[in-house]
């Protein structure tokens, strides 16, 4: 029975000491290289978003001067 209280204080030591190393070594600078991946990610959606909206606009534009075109004859 001592064996298997050994096992679990051991467990339950070990746990902690990986649950502090993730804690204070790995999220850090996870947090920092998905921050930085959001914001480039950000960047590429706001440069589509624009390409689109000039795309949209330039069709508009043709559809209004084949309007007009189309009215004058």
């Amino acid at each position: 029975m001592d064996n298997f209280e050994e096992i679990g204080q051991r467990l339950d030591k070990e746990l902690t000491r990986l649950r502090k190393f993730v804690e204070e070594e790995v999220a850090p600078g996870t947090e920092r290289r998905t921050a930085r991946f959001l914001r480039e990610v950000s960047d590429l959606l706001t440069d589509a978003a624009g390409k689109l909206e000039a795309r949209n606009a330039a069709r508009e534009a043709q559809a209004q001067a084949q309007g007009a075109k189309d009215a004058h004859s």
